[in-house]
């Protein structure tokens, strides 16, 4: 059944809230548009696998933030990207572990689209989740 404008609209006010102490707006929603995107995987190989992929003509630069969880092991980093249509240029920084690294990380341009690569370290269950930022080309 096709929902009414008025049905719209009551869902999107019923999320926000107003502070008037601190002026602002919060929501317990993601909010999502064209440049933002999150996503996750589960990977029980040490095979590389895509993480995320997007087109390479849409956006020239991406960042992402990683969280990894195996077991009680934890691992998140920051990645920035940048790509000339041809090749990608990866830098990580903001490293967190609580062991050793549960997975690397690589990029590369397959046809039109970018992807970022990860090669997990164990074959154990890893849960892999990002949040990525991306700025059009």
């Amino acid at each position: 059944m096709a929902k009414s404008m008025s049905f719209k609209l009551a869902e999107l006010i019923r999320v926000f809230q107003y502070d008037t102490s601190s002026d602002s707006i919060t929501t317990t929603k993601a909010l999502e548009d064209a440049n933002r995107s999150r996503g996750d995987t589960t990977t029980t190989a040490t095979t590389q696998v895509n993480l995320d992929t997007f087109a390479k003509a849409s956006y020239r630069a991406a960042r992402y933030v990683i969280a990894m969880s195996q077991g009680s092991d934890f691992h998140s980093t920051e990645l920035m990207l940048i790509h000339d249509g041809t090749n990608v240029t990866l830098t990580a920084y903001g490293t967190l572990k609580s062991g050793s690294a549960l997975a690397t990380f690589d990029a590369d341009i397959s046809g039109s689209d970018l992807r970022l690569r990860i090669t997990p370290a164990s074959t154990t269950s890893t849960v892999t989740k990002f949040d990525r930022t991306t700025v059009n080309a």
